[in-house]
C-alpha cells in the first residue's frame, strides 16, 4: 500500500488483503483474565465479541509468562527461545546480567538489538515489506518495555508515558521512533504525576493512540494498557476486586468507542481488524514461598547466582551452569508443598532442554509433566535459566516490593497462562466461540493473514477456524497444533483444579 492523500492504497509491490482487513488495531489488556470480558455495560467490547470470534482456551503458551516476553512473542509470532526476550532480566552466556527493566537500556536500543540479532520477523517488518508507505505505531502508558517489545526494531513510532522532574506524567518516544512534531506536546495528553485516579493512565494511552492515528493514519496500531496489570492485578488482586475490574473495563470500553470513532471519521472502520487479548494471566495468591530459603538451597550447590526472578515460579541463572542439577535438587529437598516440580538445564543436549530432578508426588498426572515440558521448551536456549522451580496453583514467591501483592503470574499455572483472545473485523467469523487452544505466537500469523500478508518466518500457526477464507493448508496446520496442545491445556486445567481444591 502507499499513502495517497492521507489514505492507504494498495501498492503494486505487494499483495492486497482483498476482502480482508487493511488496518489492524491490537490491544493488550496487560494481565487481564477472561472474566474481565464479562463485565456489564460495555457496548463496544460486546460488539467486538458479537461480531467476531473468541477463544475460550487461549493461553500465553510461553515461559516466563511476563510482560516483556509476552509482548515480544505477540509481535514476532515466535517463542522466547527464538526471539531472545525471556523476562525483564536474565543472565547471558557470558554470565552478565541483561536488564530490560532499566529504561535507559530500552532507550539505548538493547531490546531491539536482541530481537534484530535473533533474525525474527515482526508485525512491523512484515507489514512494511508487504505495503510500501505503511506506518506502524506501538504505545503504552508507563510500560516502555511493553511498547518497545510490541513495536520492535521496525515500528515507525514507539511511545510511552513517564514522570517528569517537574511532576508531570507525559508521553515520550523511544529514540529513533518519534512521531510527527506536536503529537507528544498536546496539553490534553499530560496530567500531574501524583494521585492519578484509576483508569486515567489507560485513558491517556488510548487518547495518544487516537491523536497519533489522526496525524499518522498508521495501518497498524499496537496498544498496551498497563493498568490492568498494575495496580489492578498485582495490588488489587484482579478478580479478587471486581469493582476495580469494572471501573477499568468500562473506562476502556468508552475509550474503545472513541478510537473507533476516529477510524469511522477516516472512513476505514469497516476495513479494520480489532484484536483484543492479554499478554499473560493473573493468579490470586493463596500461599507464598520465602525466596531466602530458595536462594540458600541454590547457593549450597557452590556457585554464585548471576540473577534470579521470582513470581509464580522461580528461575535462577548461575555462574557455573554445570551446578544446575545440584542446585535444583537442593530446592527439591526442601519438600515445600507449594513447590510442584524443580527442573535443571541439560547442558549435554542440543537446545538446552530441562530435566526434572524432583519427585512426582505433586504431579497428579504424567500429562502435567508433558505440559510443563512444553512450556519449558519455549524459553530453553542461550538466555534461558539454569534452574526452574514451578509452584502449585495459587502459590508465588514475592520478595521486596512484591510482598504486598495479592496476585501474580510468570509460571506454568493455568491462571498465570489463561487469557482472553478476540478477533473481530473483516475476514473473521462472526458470533463464534472456539475451544481450540490458541497461543500468543498464533496471534500475529492470524492477523497478518487476514491482511493479505503471509507470516513468513513466524513459529505460530494461522488460526484457520477464525477466518472465513483460510489458506488451504491452514486447517491442517491448526489441527496438528491442536493435537499437541489439547492435552497440554487439559492437564493444566485439571492440575489447577486439584491444587486449588487441595489448598482450600
Amino acid at each position: 500500500m502507499a499513502l495517497v492523500g492521507g489514505m492507504l492504497t494498495h501498492s503494486m509491490t505487494g499483495a492486497t488483503s482483498m476482502n480482508g482487513a487493511d488496518y489492524l488495531v491490537l490491544i493488550v489488556l496487560d494481565g487481564a483474565t477472561p472474566e474481565y470480558l464479562g463485565v456489564p455495560n460495555m457496548p463496544n467490547v460486546r460488539r467486538l465479541i458479537r461480531n467476531g470470534i473468541s477463544y475460550s482456551n487461549a493461553f500465553a503458551g510461553i515461559l516466563e509468562s511476563e510482560t516483556p516476553p509476552g509482548h515480544a512473542t505477540i509481535a514476532t509470532g515466535s517463542n522466547p527461545s527464538r526471539h531472545g526476550i525471556v523476562n525483564f532480566w536474565w543472565g547471558d552466556l557470558q554470565k552478565q546480567k541483561v536488564d530490560l527493566f532499566d529504561p535507559s537500556q530500552i532507550n539505548d536500543g538493547a531490546m531491539e538489538a536482541i530481537i534484530s540479532q535473533a533474525g525474527v520477523p515482526t508485525i512491523a517488518s512484515l507489514v512494511h515489506t508487504q505495503y510500501t508507505g505503511s506506518k506502524v505505531v506501538a504505545l503504552s502508558g508507563h510500560k516502555y518495555y511493553a511498547a518497545d517489545a510490541l513495536g520492535g526494531p521496525d515500528a515507525d513510532a514507539i511511545l510511552y508515558y513517564y514522570g517528569t522532574a517537574n511532576g508531570q506524567f507525559v508521553p515520550t518516544a523511544v529514540p529513533a521512533h518519534e512521531p510527527p512534531a506536536g503529537v507528544l506536546t498536546a496539553p490534553h495528553l499530560a496530567v500531574p504525576n501524583h494521585n492519578i485516579p484509576l483508569g486515567v493512565e489507560n485513558h491517556l494511552t488510548m487518547r495518544l493512540a487516537i491523536d497519533t492515528f489522526n496525524r499518522m493514519h498508521q495501518q497498524v496500531t499496537l496498544i498496551n494498557l498497563a493498568e490492568f496489570d498494575w495496580p489492578l492485578g498485582h495490588v488489587d488482586g484482579g478478580t479478587i476486586d471486581m469493582g476495580q475490574v469494572t471501573t477499568l473495563m468500562q473506562g476502556f470500553d468508552h475509550d474503545l468507542g472513541l478510537l473507533q470513532d476516529a477510524f469511522r471519521r477516516a472512513g476505514v472502520l469497516d476495513r479494520t481488524l480489532f484484536v483484543l487479548l492479554a499478554d499473560h494471566g493473573m493468579m490470586p495468591l493463596h500461599g507464598k514461598i520465602d525466596e531466602g530459603l530458595l536462594d540458600k538451597a541454590v547457593e549450597k550447590a557452590g556457585t554464585p547466582i548471576v540473577t534470579s526472578s521470582y513470581n509464580t515460579s522461580a528461575c535462577y541463572w548461575l555462574q557455573d551452569s554445570s551446578k544446575a542439577g545440584d542446585a535444583a535438587l537442593n530446592i527439591a529437598n526442601l519438600k515445600n508443598p507449594l513447590i510442584q516440580a524443580v527442573y535443571a538445564v541439560d547442558l549435554t543436549t542440543v537446545g538446552r532442554p530441562y530435566r526434572r530432578v524432583s519427585g512426582s508426588s505433586l504431579l497428579h498426572d504424567s500429562a502435567v509433566e508433558r505440559a510443563n515440558q512444553y512450556l519449558l521448551s519455549t524459553f530453553a536456549g542461550p538466555n534461558g535459566p539454569d534452574v526452574v522451580a514451578v509452584f502449585t496453583e495459587g502459590a508465588g514467591c514475592e520478595p521486596g516490593g512484591q510482598s504486598g501483592w495479592k496476585a501474580d503470574h510468570g509460571g506454568t499455572s493455568w491462571q498465570s497462562q489463561h487469557l482472553p483472545l478476540v478477533f473481530s473485523g473483516p475476514g473473521f467469523r462472526s458470533g463464534a466461540v472456539s475451544t481450540a487452544p490458541a497461543r500468543l505466537i498464533d496471534v500475529a500469523p492470524t492477523a497478518l493473514q487476514a491482511m493479505g500478508i503471509t507470516p513468513y518466518g513466524m513459529q505460530g500457526v494461522v488460526l484457520a477456524d477464525a477466518l472465513t477464507s483460510p489458506p488451504p493448508d491452514a486447517p491442517w496446520r491448526q489441527a496438528q497444533m491442536s493435537n499437541q496442545l489439547v492435552p497440554v491445556v487439559a492437564a493444566m486445567q485439571a492440575e489447577s483444579h486439584l491444587e486449588l481444591s487441595a489448598g482450600a
